[in-house]
């Protein structure tokens, strides 16, 4: 048989593959990836069957898959030749060693023929589909599908074959969330680190790597999985190290990338700001690095950005302000001769028309009014605006603030920056007498219709006192509990907590009593329980959802609620990430028996929610 070596000189390892048939020698050829091809002077001496080479003639497989690459000859033990080889190549000092990370013909399988290789579409073949894209799901790309390929093409050892498929099988009956696995190549990782070209988004992704392999070691049932995957991780890597090493070093290293750099929802630096230069210009000069390291570590070269910043101030102010004034008072093209500007207030605008139509032409007068610099305001209930792709520069949304209190929503009549799409239409409608059964019709028309986009909850009173609770003593001073204390440190984040929980142990109140008055009128054949489960930030639901009926509920970070049922929880999950403002939102999720029960309780809890709190 043929042997084939690999080196890989990042991760400074090689491996030998011995026993090969041509066909699994040009199948390897056609799906590894390598810069250098190196060819041994033995197979000029292989004149066996149709393999031959050189003076022996023309033909075979393995020829002609060599002969439209680029290689070389050499002579010698093919591992020590190959090793100096790659040392010459990529500069390396003679010292440098490399970590054999072969596995024993006895305890490897065949490889895959190049029949058998061509036929499932391991190797792209025209008109033969990929059995891989048959298989796994669509949004399975890059690492992990070649991962799989590679184990289809190489098979493993039998321990290692069975590990990996113990591991999916645990990974198939999981209930919690589990990590988003980020992938990174080890080989480019390496590489960047090795020429100090990493940069903050790189180490960003390690040290989501860490972070995940620490959520699965806290989390009981992934912890097995974890413990499980060492051994395949070892042989794709070469790296072999024992758990409790792992969970040490991610630790450390997780620590001290936290401390250099900033990580999302991190904000020690602001841009510069100063009268008469736009922002946008500072934020386009200073995004690019402001914001990567924590300042702590950056003080002198701030500092030094803040002081141009400064005296580029001073300069449009003294030098280039005076012309523009006097410019504007010559010209005035927007307004009268001394360089008035135009204002324009508008209330409800377009509002006595068909509402798409209206909306629309609402839109394109923004817009105009927007790109001539118009100064102004425009009010309006046509909430569809928002969705428009206008093209403005510098309008800005507001809405009016509400607070929900005893029930009911009322308007503190304060504007705050955002943007509203909703109404206080019913409360209003109470207010002016009109009767409650009209009222309540009308409620029920809106959510039949508008119930999968209704967003639900206000600002949660229960939680801004738990967050100010504290003692007075006899003087009227304010004397924080200890409790007080933690919530004041932990701010928003432990808010969002107990909202979690308050919200979860609402959601199983009133799904749990639903679901037993059903089984009691002998409507369900089994009595359900409701068991929430949180999927937190970069985190997904396990495999154990696809195909079942989930009811769930979006933790939004402005504190309001999204109430939703699908039978594809985590692309769900996905499409409402990929809006902004929602990439940190939490879910609970718990899954029913079937899509009817799964929307009368997704319409329950809309209904239902508000009169919780």
């Amino acid at each position: 048989g043929y042997c084939i070596n690999f080196v890989l000189e990042t991760m400074k390892t090689y491996s030998s593959e011995d026993g090969l048939t041509e066909e699994a020698l040009v199948t390897e050829l056609r799906t590894c990836r390598y810069h250098h091809l190196f060819l041994h002077t033995s197979l000029r001496s292989n004149f066996s069957g149709t393999c031959r080479w050189g003076e022996f003639g023309e033909g075979g497989l393995l020829w002609g898959e060599c002969n439209g690459r680029h290689f070389e000859w050499f002579e010698g033990n093919p591992v020590t030749e190959i090793l100096s080889k790659v040392k010459d190549l990529y500069g390396l000092d003679e010292e440098v060693t490399f970590r054999n990370v072969s596995v024993p013909s006895e305890n490897r399988p065949h490889p895959l023929t190049l029949g058998t290789a061509t036929q499932i579409g391991a190797i792209p073949t025209e008109g033969i589909p990929c059995l891989l894209k048959v298989l796994l799901p669509s949004n399975c790309t890059g690492l992990p599908l070649l991962y799989v390929r590679d184990l289809l093409l190489n098979p493993p050892a039998y321990d290692i074959s069975s590990t990996i498929q113990a591991t999916c099988r645990l990974m198939s009956n999981i209930t919690c969330s589990i990590p988003e696995f980020t992938c990174v190549s080890p080989a480019k990782l390496v590489k960047l680190l090795e020429l100090r070209e990493a940069n903050h988004i790189e180490f960003c992704r390690i040290k989501n790597v860490l972070d995940e392999i620490l959520h699965m070691q806290k989390a009981p049932e992934l912890c097995e999985i974890l413990q499980l995957l060492m051994d395949p991780t070892w042989v794709a890597t070469g790296l072999k190290i024992d758990f409790e090493t792992l969970v040490n070093e991610c630790e450390g290293t997780s620590d001290s990338i936290g401390e250099m750099i900033s990580l999302d929802g991190e904000h020690d630096h602001k841009f510069s700001s100063l009268s008469y230069v736009p922002n946008d210009f500072f934020e386009d000069m200073e995004s690019s690095w402001k914001g990567r390291i924590k300042r702590m570590h950056i003080e002198e070269a701030v500092a030094e950005v803040e002081k141009a910043a400064e005296a580029l101030s001073l300069a449009v102010t003294e030098d280039f302000l005076p012309i523009i004034s006097r410019i504007k008072a010559t010209t005035a093209p927007l307004g009268g001769p001394k360089g008035e500007i135009l204002y324009v207030l508008v209330d409800e605008i377009c509002r006595g028309t068909e509402t798409a139509k209206g909306t629309c032409i609402a839109g394109s007068i923004v817009e105009t009014l927007d790109a001539i610099g118009c100064l102004g305001i425009i009010s309006t209930h046509l909430h569809g605006i928002f969705s428009l792709p206008l093209n403005t520069k510098n309008t800005v949304y507001k809405a009016m603030g509400t607070v929900y209190v005893d029930g009911q929503t009322k308007p503190t009549w304060k504007l705050m920056d955002g943007i509203c799409r909703e109404s206080l239409a019913f409360e209003t409608a109470k207010r002016e007498g009109i009767p409650e059964t009209i009222i309540d019709r009308a409620e029920d028309l809106y959510h039949s219709v508008y119930a999968n986009e209704v967003l639900l909850g206000k600002n949660d009173t229960k939680v801004e006192q738990l967050s100010s609770t504290g003692f007075s003593n006899s003087e009227g001073s304010h004397l924080p509990s200890s409790s007080a204390k933690v919530e004041a440190v932990r701010g928003s984040t432990n808010r969002m907590e107990v909202l979690q929980k308050e919200v979860e142990s609402a959601i199983t109140l009133i799904c749990q009593t639903m679901l037993t008055e059903l089984y009691k009128k002998k409507k369900t054949s089994e009595l359900t329980e409701i068991r929430c489960v949180l999927i937190g930030t970069r985190e997904q639901p396990p495999p154990s959802t696809i195909g079942l009926s989930c009811v769930y509920v979006i933790l939004r970070p402005d504190k309001r609620l999204y109430v939703g049922q699908t039978d594809d929880l985590e692309g769900r999950v996905r499409a409402h990430r990929s809006k902004e403002g929602m990439q940190n939102a939490n879910f609970l999720y718990f899954t029913v028996p079937g899509k009817s029960l799964a929307c009368q309780l997704e319409t329950l809890l809309i209904n239902q929610l508000p009169n919780q709190g």
